[in-house]
Protein backbone atom coordinates (compact mmCIF):
# COMPACT_ATOMS: atom_id res chain seq x y z
CA UNK A 1 0.00 0.00 0.00
CA UNK A 2 1.55 3.45 -0.59
CA UNK A 3 2.02 5.85 1.70
CA UNK A 4 -1.27 9.19 1.15
CA UNK A 5 -0.24 12.40 2.77
CA UNK A 6 -3.09 15.17 3.14
CA UNK A 7 -3.72 18.62 4.16
CA UNK A 8 -3.62 19.42 7.84
CA UNK A 9 -6.57 20.68 8.12
CA UNK A 10 -8.64 18.42 6.42
CA UNK A 11 -6.77 16.04 8.90
CA UNK A 12 -7.92 18.45 11.67
CA UNK A 13 -11.90 18.54 9.95
CA UNK A 14 -12.29 14.80 10.20
CA UNK A 15 -10.70 13.96 14.02
CA UNK A 16 -14.04 15.91 15.26
CA UNK A 17 -14.17 16.43 18.86
CA UNK A 18 -11.94 13.37 20.26
CA UNK A 19 -8.75 14.80 18.51
CA UNK A 20 -6.80 12.34 20.78
CA UNK A 21 -8.17 9.26 18.95
CA UNK A 22 -7.20 5.87 20.85
CA UNK A 23 -3.97 4.07 21.37
CA UNK A 24 -3.96 0.35 20.47
CA UNK A 25 -1.50 -2.09 20.35
CA UNK A 26 -2.94 -5.27 17.72
CA UNK A 27 1.04 -6.72 17.34
CA UNK A 28 3.68 -6.19 19.85
CA UNK A 29 5.58 -2.81 19.03
CA UNK A 30 3.53 -1.57 16.84
CA UNK A 31 1.65 0.71 18.73
CA UNK A 32 -1.92 2.53 16.42
CA UNK A 33 -3.88 5.21 17.20
CA UNK A 34 -7.27 4.90 16.14
CA UNK A 35 -9.62 8.05 15.27
CA UNK A 36 -13.16 8.14 14.97
CA UNK A 37 -14.83 11.00 13.24
CA UNK A 38 -18.26 11.28 15.65
CA UNK A 39 -20.07 12.74 12.68
CA UNK A 40 -19.23 11.26 9.23
CA UNK A 41 -18.55 7.82 11.47
CA UNK A 42 -14.88 7.53 9.10
CA UNK A 43 -12.58 5.51 11.20
CA UNK A 44 -9.04 5.87 10.41
CA UNK A 45 -5.44 4.24 11.97
CA UNK A 46 -2.20 6.19 12.74
CA UNK A 47 0.62 4.40 12.72
CA UNK A 48 2.34 5.96 15.95
CA UNK A 49 6.06 5.03 14.32
CA UNK A 50 5.43 6.89 11.07
CA UNK A 51 3.12 8.65 10.85
CA UNK A 52 1.02 7.22 8.53
CA UNK A 53 -2.69 7.48 7.96
CA UNK A 54 -5.46 5.38 6.55
CA UNK A 55 -8.53 4.88 6.36
CA UNK A 56 -10.11 1.71 8.19
CA UNK A 57 -13.29 -0.95 8.57
CA UNK A 58 -13.11 -1.90 12.49
CA UNK A 59 -13.98 -4.84 12.70
CA UNK A 60 -13.79 -7.00 16.44
CA UNK A 61 -10.36 -8.16 16.51
CA UNK A 62 -8.26 -6.16 13.86
CA UNK A 63 -8.76 -3.34 11.60
CA UNK A 64 -9.34 -3.90 7.65
CA UNK A 65 -7.44 -1.51 5.11
CA UNK A 66 -9.51 0.17 2.89
CA UNK A 67 -8.74 0.64 -0.73
CA UNK A 68 -6.15 3.24 -1.24
CA UNK A 69 -8.46 5.22 -3.46
CA UNK A 70 -11.22 5.31 -0.56
CA UNK A 71 -8.34 6.62 1.50
CA UNK A 72 -7.01 9.17 -0.82
CA UNK A 73 -10.72 10.34 -0.98
CA UNK A 74 -11.34 10.37 2.84
CA UNK A 75 -8.06 12.29 3.63
CA UNK A 76 -8.50 14.51 0.99
CA UNK A 77 -11.98 16.16 2.27
CA UNK A 78 -13.09 18.35 4.42
CA UNK A 79 -15.35 16.64 6.80
CA UNK A 80 -18.29 15.77 4.63
CA UNK A 81 -21.28 15.68 7.68
CA UNK A 82 -23.64 12.65 7.98
CA UNK A 83 -22.48 9.43 6.62
CA UNK A 84 -22.26 9.18 2.94
CA UNK A 85 -23.84 6.97 0.81
CA UNK A 86 -20.56 5.87 -0.61
CA UNK A 87 -19.32 5.22 2.60
CA UNK A 88 -22.11 3.01 3.46
CA UNK A 89 -21.60 1.18 0.20
CA UNK A 90 -17.50 0.34 1.00
CA UNK A 91 -18.49 -0.67 4.74
CA UNK A 92 -21.77 -2.84 3.39
CA UNK A 93 -19.28 -4.57 0.76
CA UNK A 94 -16.67 -5.33 3.06
CA UNK A 95 -19.37 -7.11 5.87
CA UNK A 96 -20.74 -9.12 2.88
CA UNK A 97 -17.51 -10.81 1.77
CA UNK A 98 -16.61 -11.49 5.58
CA UNK A 99 -19.90 -13.33 5.78
CA UNK A 100 -19.61 -15.22 2.93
Amino acid sequence: MEAIHMDRDVWNSQKGPNTRGRQIEIEPGKPLIQHRCSRCKRDFVEDASTGERYGVYVSVFSFRRLPDSVTRQWLAELYPGPPLPFDIAVRSKLIDKRVK
